[in-house]
Parts: C-alpha cells; sequence; structure tokens
C-alpha cells in the first residue's frame, strides 16, 4: 500500500500547486487549460515540421550524393583535358621563362 500513498500523495500535492498557482497568478483554471492546450498544439505542429524539414534535408543530401556520384566521370575527364592542355603548352611555358630569365639578365 506504500505506492498508493505515494501516488495519492503526489497528485494532492500536484492539485495544491497547481491551485496556489493560478491563485497567485490570478489564471481562470479554464482559460489556463485552453492556453495550455494551445501551447501543446503549437509545440506538436513545430516537432512535425522539424521532422519533415529533417526529412527533406535527409532526401536532399542523398540528391547530392548520387549527384556527386554522377559528376565523378566528368570530373575525371575534365582533369584528363587539363594534363593533356598542360602537356601541350609546357614546351611554350618553358619558351616564355627562357625569355623572361634573359630579359631580367639584361
Amino acid at each position: 500500500m506504500g505506492i498508493s500513498r505515494f501516488i495519492g500523495g503526489l497528485t494532492l500535492a500536484t492539485g495544491v500547486g497547481l491551485a496556489a498557482y493560478l491563485t497567485l497568478t490570478k489564471q481562470d483554471p479554464i482559460t489556463w487549460a485552453k492556453h495550455l492546450k494551445e501551447q501543446a498544439k503549437h509545440t506538436a505542429a513545430k516537432v512535425s515540421e522539424a521532422q519533415s524539414a529533417q526529412e527533406r534535408l535527409t532526401e536532399s543530401v542523398q540528391k547530392l550524393g548520387a549527384a556527386v556520384d554522377a559528376s565523378t566521370p566528368a570530373l575525371e575527364d575534365i582533369q584528363k583535358d587539363i594534363e593533356k592542355f598542360q602537356f601541350k603548352i609546357a614546351p611554350r611555358v618553358a619558351v616564355i621563362q627562357e625569355t623572361l630569365d634573359r630579359w631580367e639578365q639584361d
């Protein structure tokens, strides 16, 4: 019977505390309950919005991963083209550098 007395005392203490709070703040219990209900609805709506945002973010991250995977061959092709271009222009750059070096020496 100890647990039932504890629960009964806890319920009584909660009721007395709520009554004291409502009396001290001069609030109507019905208005307070309606306000509490509205706050609960607002909080539930915000939680739902946060979950939706999380789902959208997860989908976007998956799409981004797929796009990165799909772009890898194109990036590799670009890198190969850059390497070919650098190989082709390397002799010309060397000639330009030699010319600049000679001008600096003069």
